[in-house]
Order: structure tokens, then sequence, then C-alpha cells
């Protein structure tokens, strides 16, 4: 008897040891998968597509004619800047010194009427005749692109003779210099996009130079913005982009020879392989992904198939 009772009580402690050793295990095991889950980022994959643009210089031209002032005084002013008047219209008037305007010394006061149909600018910077798109097309280009604007601040008197402001004829389509390194797929003819404040905007290639390195563009339409500020960084669209499922670039996770992503399935971390079919620094463009599915943006080896610990992006 007593031998038996001190068999039996070896084994009572060995089970109740492999017992608390096995319910450590199952904390730890508990602990580590809560760890690992807990510390994982989750974004939802959705159907988009990749920008690929790059940010070039570009100067542009329009159609403009400089209105001459017929004589000296005070300007008056009869729309605003950038507004359009028709052929004919009286867009100023030129009140000799000392006469103020509404006086009743009109028959004195020269009246400006718009020599042609188009918006007006007070603002002129001496390149009007200069940087035409005309001469972007035909002319020498380093020669032309190497003036420099002599532009002043509108003022409130004028001298006769002087520029009053100009002409912008914004129904003849915009025409711009871009400077990139011309390639054989930047050819006469070749159709170029560009993101101009948020908006795509398409135009033909009509010239191709070595010098200065660039093309010239003629847009669809006349672009906003290009008067007054010849010079901008605009976004060239160097590459169509695809449509797919868009993701993280840092998504991507290589499981022996496959290339894939983690998601979240029915609560639980699974595998699941795609294919790339676009991307840039930070995102890429996956097939074999439904649209919607969470998907884990920092993976590591060890979460397959543990559940996921993770909040789920509304």
């Amino acid at each position: 008897m007593r031998k038996r009772s001190k068999h039996a009580r070896a084994a009572s402690v060995l089970w109740g040891s492999l017992l608390v050793a096995l319910i450590l295990f199952s904390l730890g095991w508990v602990y580590r998968a809560n760890w690992i889950t807990g510390s994982l980022e989750v974004e939802t994959a959705q159907t988009g597509s990749i920008d690929h643009y790059v940010t070039v210089k570009a100067i542009f031209a329009n159609e403009e004619y400089v209105i001459q002032s017929p004589a000296s005084g005070k300007v008056e002013l009869l729309g605003k800047e950038g507004q359009r008047f028709r052929l004919g219209e009286p867009v100023a008037q030129i009140h000799p010194e000392g006469a103020a305007p509404g006086s009743n010394t009109q028959r004195q006061t020269a009246q400006v009427s718009m020599p042609k149909g188009g918006l007006f600018f007070q603002k002129v910077d001496g390149l009007e005749s200069v940087l035409t798109p005309e001469s972007l097309v035909n002319m020498d280009l380093a020669r032309i692109l190497e003036q420099q604007e002599n532009s002043e601040a509108p003022k409130d008197t004028v001298q006769a003779g002087v520029p009053l402001g100009k002409v912008v004829n914004n129904l003849s389509p915009t025409v711009a210099f871009v400077e990139v390194e011309p390639s054989k797929d930047l050819s006469v003819g070749k159709t170029v996009k560009f993101n101009l404040d948020d908006q795509i905007r398409t135009g033909k290639i009509l010239r191709v130079s070595d010098n200065p390195k660039g093309i010239v563009v003629r847009f669809n339409q006349y672009l906003e913005g290009t008067v007054n500020k010849r010079i901008q960084s605009v976004q060239w669209v160097a590459k169509p982009s695809e449509t797919g499922i868009v993701i993280p670039k840092s998504a991507l996770y290589t499981k022996g020879e496959e290339l894939g992503v983690y998601v979240v399935q029915e609560g639980i971390l699974q595998f699941r392989k795609v294919n790339v079919i676009d991307e840039n620094d930070s995102l890429v463009c996956v097939n074999n992904l439904p649209q919607g599915i969470p998907v884990v943006k920092n993976p590591r080896s060890g979460i397959e198939g543990l559940t996921a610990n993770v909040k789920i992006p509304s």
C-alpha cells in the first residue's frame, strides 16, 4: 500500500507538472500571438490606379496682343482683370491729368476699345511678341527662351504710346515648351498628358528639340493661369496607369518562391498570392485580390493562421 501510494503521488506530481506546463505554454502562445498580431497594421484594398508623374518645367505661350494707350492720363478700367470683352467693346478710359473719373470732361477723355475679342490683362511683360505659339514652333528655341521678361506693376496713370494692357485669345490653344529628355516615345504627333492644378490636360507634340532639350506641345484648349505665370512646374504623365486593386507596396511579402500578401479572412490571417501589374515608390496595383479585403501593411513570418488581433478600417 505504501509503495502504491508513493507511485500514485509521483504520478500525480508528474501529471500536475505537465498540466501546469501545458497551461503556461498555452498562455505563452496566446500572449505571443496577441503580441505579434497586435503590432500589425491593416489597410483595406481598393480599386484604383497608380499615377506616374514626373515634375518638369514648362514655359507657356498664348496668342496675345498688346494695347497701346492712346493718350496720357489716369486709367479707369471698365472691367476686371482677366475678363472677356468683345471686339470693339470699351475696356478702359484715359482721363486727362486733373480730371477725375465721372467728371464733366468726357469729351476730353480717351476711350480704349478692344482691338480683338478676348481676355483683358493689364499686366504686360515684354514677351508678348517674342514668346508666341508660332515662335516656339518655328524659331530658334534657345534664343527665344533666353529672353527675359520686363514686367512692371500696373500703374494708375500712363503715358501716350505705352502699353495699357493686352488681349489674350482664349479661343486659341495654349502652346508650351516642356523640359523633358527626348525619347522615341516623345515624337512629333504623339499625344502627351500633364497634371495641372489637379486636372489632366492633353496636348500634341509639335516639335522635339535637342538644344534646349524638350518638346513643344499644343494643348487642346487655352489654359487658365498661363498668362501671368508663364513659367511653371507641371506634372508630366510619364507612363499610362493600369487599373486594379491598389495596396501599399510594404504589404508585399515573399513566402518561399511566391509573392503575395497577408489578408484577414474570417478573422484569420491568410497568405494570398498576387501578381503586380503596376507600381510606384509607395503603392502597387495587383490582381487576384477582391476589393475591400483587409491587407496587412507590415507583414512578417509566423503569422499564417493566427487570429487577427487588429482593427479593421471601416
